[in-house]
């Protein structure tokens, strides 16, 4: 039986591009603060992974580990329209988060403790996220209509 033409467009091993420095350096402090976050960075694709596809992400946030709340991502906005989700991993409650986030969008900052999705405007400030309680895991999901994932800091 001859191989799928289709095969290639399956996407099974994360290949996102490393963490700006910026946000590599904020978890190293984090971390000597005693404040962790095992989590998976589950999928990733974009234009330079698969030709012609737009930027898409996911990751498992497993558990705070340590004593505190943690942050991840580094204030940034976009020139492309981004939506950021968190759904929680209760199965007799879906709609419940399973913990608290913060995030900040523009001056505001919004406490989250329900399974949702986020529309970014292009050009909009957004972040940290602040991780301040996690009760059964939470998978985070992230989408842009541009074919790179890019950081305006």
């Amino acid at each position: 039986m001859p191989e799928s033409s289709y095969a290639k467009f399956v996407i099974t091993e994360d290949l996102m591009p490393p963490q700006p420095a910026e946000a590599v350096k904020m978890m190293e402090e984090q971390a000597k603060a005693g404040r962790t976050l095992d989590r998976t960075l589950l999928l990733g694709i974009q234009d330079s992974i698969l030709k012609g596809s737009f930027f898409v992400g996911c990751e498992w946030l497993w558990q705070l580990t340590g004593n505190g709340p943690v942050d991840i991502e580094i204030p940034h906005s976009h020139d492309f329209d981004e939506i950021i989700g968190f759904a929680g991993s209760n199965r007799n409650h879906p709609r419940d988060l399973g913990g608290e986030l913060e995030f900040r969008i523009g001056d505001e900052k919004l406490t989250l403790t329900r399974t949702c999705l986020i529309f970014i405007p292009r050009g909009t400030i957004h972040c940290p996220i602040t991780i301040k309680r996690i009760d059964t895991p939470i998978f985070m999901f992230e989408a842009g209509n541009n074919s790179v994932y890019e950081k305006k800091l």
